[in-house]
């Protein structure tokens, strides 16, 4: 593809996640029939995104939503130190302009990191810098308008996913001692440049949050109205982990990585959802 067409694909994404019907404000509510699956954290696990969208096989299941995380990031660098997710990024814009009422997605803080364009640190490299590398390598002089078209794709991301029977899916929750003094209505109104901010904002609050205890998580349910939620943002080595009885973490970022696959019309407990997580290394496709 052209640059011309590249960012014509992130331009048509973007103003697909803005106008979605599904949508109020920084929420995604899903209808109460159907079927969702959920993927945590793909950083660029290109086999994982094959065997997801085969399996999933949007066109012919039209009643099927796919929720997608943190694809940016991973590990196919180039000799020179280029990294290349772009072209996940890419192929998941491509997805949401054809599938536009199936297709939705969660903003991350990789997603962050790299609209700020600094935050995160792979050993001595910085992954956002790559991540330019590979877009300028792929499009030279043209590389500009295409980072700025990825940029305004992911400010376009919701902040979280609502499910009817009380599922509540965003990438983190905010650490026990941000819950209380959080600014909630973040989720109720546009955004502005503050709620972005490292520490103090919202949205950086609610995007980095790690080590959240079952009692941080029982008074943000509370507050969101949630029974349970499923995120992502910490790694699983065997693809998920259970934070008391309200929250669910999944990845989906290597070979143990799992995705989570519901019945919208159906009610939930963690240990259920457990029992509904599928390992992409058992995805026979």
């Amino acid at each position: 593809m052209t640059s011309d067409q590249v960012v014509e694909t992130f331009g048509s994404a973007t103003e697909e996640n803005q106008i979605d019907p599904l949508r109020d404000q920084q929420i995604v509510t899903l209808p109460a029939e159907g079927e969702v699956w959920i993927a945590g954290d793909m950083h660029d696990h290109r086999r994982n995104f094959d065997k997801l969208l085969k399996a999933a096989d949007l066109p012919n299941n039209p009643q099927r939503h796919l929720i997608l995380q943190e694809l940016i990031h991973g590990e196919h660098f180039d000799e020179t130190g280029a990294e290349e997710s772009w072209q996940t990024l890419l192929r998941a814009a491509e997805l949401k302009a054809d599938y536009s009422g199936q297709v939705h997605f969660l903003l991350a803080n990789h997603d962050l990191a790299q609209i700020q364009g600094k935050g995160i640190m792979k050993g001595s490299i910085s992954v956002c810098e790559a991540f330019n590398k590979g877009v300028k390598k792929a499009f030279g002089s043209s590389g500009g308008m295409v980072q700025v078209a990825i940029t305004e794709f992911l400010l376009s991301f919701p902040l979280g996913i609502r499910l009817p029977n009380g599922i509540f899916c965003c990438h983190s929750i905010p650490q026990d001692d941000q819950v209380p003094t959080f600014d909630f209505s973040v989720f109720n109104r546009p955004l502005i440049g503050a709620d972005y901010m490292r520490k103090t904002g919202p949205v950086y609050q609610l995007i980095w949050g790690r080590h959240v205890t079952p009692d941080g998580v029982k008074q943000f349910a509370d507050q969101v109205g949630a029974n349970i939620f499923v995120t992502g943002h910490q790694p699983q080595e065997m693809g998920y982990g259970v934070n008391g009885d309200q929250h669910l973490i999944i990845a989906s970022d290597h070979n143990q990585g799992v995705v989570l696959q519901l019945n919208l019309a159906e009610s939930y407990e963690v240990p259920a959802l457990v029992r509904r997580l599928k390992k992409f290394v058992a995805m026979d496709v």
